[in-house]
């Protein structure tokens, strides 16, 4: 009777965790209440130093640190893992949301100068996603570095924060 109670205890609390982690995703800006999956695959794989034509979702193939050219130098000093940088090309103003599949950290540049995080932080809330940030971008091109990366491919998402939210 006792371990009948135990077990029921615990298969409610891991349906409890499983829906505070879905309800954390939605919670993310680009979501419109419904479960997504931020990085399903296939994506568009790019090297680094290439440019992309507009926001999106990407995988980045990343080098180790000490070869990738920032066009800021990061204020991170020297980095033993591996890094990359892309540019996206066009952009409309207003606040973003920049996205890591992986422990890495992230630069947003624009006009060689290092933007402001509004909100940068890791989350573990949502699967598959571990880094996220806010940044306010001018109608420009922006460059995004990375390092400290441990793994090979980053999947990166630099999708538009708009200024309502959807209620269904």
């Amino acid at each position: 009777m006792r371990a009948a109670l135990i077990a029921c205890v615990l298969v409610t609390l891991v349906a409890a965790e499983v829906a505070a982690q879905d309800e954390s995703c939605r919670q993310f800006s680009w979501s419109m209440g419904r479960k997504i999956d931020l990085f399903d695959e296939p994506l568009p794989v790019i090297e680094t130093s290439q440019s992309l034509p507009k926001e999106g979702v990407f995988a980045l193939l990343l080098k180790p640190a000490a070869e990738v050219i920032y066009p800021v130098a990061p204020d991170r000093g020297s980095d033993s893992g591996k890094g990359g940088v892309v540019t996206i090309e066009s952009l409309p103003a207003g606040r973003y949301q920049i996205a890591l599949s992986e422990e890495a950290w992230v630069d947003a540049i624009q006009n060689n100068v290092r933007l402001p995080a509004l909100a940068p932080g890791r989350t573990r809330e949502c699967p598959g996603v571990r880094r996220s940030l806010y940044v306010e971008l001018k109608g420009e091109p922006v460059t995004i570095e990375i390092g400290g990366a441990s793994v090979a491919r980053l999947n990166i998402a630099v999708v538009r924060v708009w200024p309502f939210e959807w209620r269904w």
